[in-house]
């Protein structure tokens, strides 16, 4: 994935090129959406459903759905911050300014679905 040299680009690409662990994850989803479910940093619980929603942003209820979940990872993170793509967004800052709730929402679901495009 060739993205532009811009300090966004550079936290995406950094946590897409993670190797995938060799397991049941891996196998049953692929490995470029464990490598999105890791950097996203959410539950392993979950995975099914974000790839799920993943397969159907186009979907504005599947979009708005999935935008809801992040809003709830942005806020946990807010709270507690991982290591993960949702807590690096947070505490991003570019001139002194943060990104917005509404921009790391819009930043992530854009980011699975295009993560999820067939190659």
């Amino acid at each position: 994935m060739n993205l532009p040299s811009h300090p966004l680009a550079e936290l995406f690409s950094a946590r897409l090129s993670c190797a995938p662990v060799d397991d049941a994850p891996a196998v049953v989803l692929g490995p470029r959406m464990v490598n999105v479910c890791t950097a996203l940093g959410a539950p392993l619980r979950d995975w099914w459903q974000v790839c799920e929603w993943a397969s159907r942003l186009d979907d504005d209820r599947v979009r708005d759905t999935f935008g809801a979940y992040v809003d709830v990872l942005v806020a946990d993170r807010c709270v507690r911050l991982g290591d993960d793509l949702v807590s690096e967004l947070i505490v991003h800052e570019v001139d002194g300014d943060g990104l917005t709730a509404d921009e790391i929402r819009t930043l992530l679901v854009d980011f699975v679905q295009a993560a999820a495009q067939p190659v």
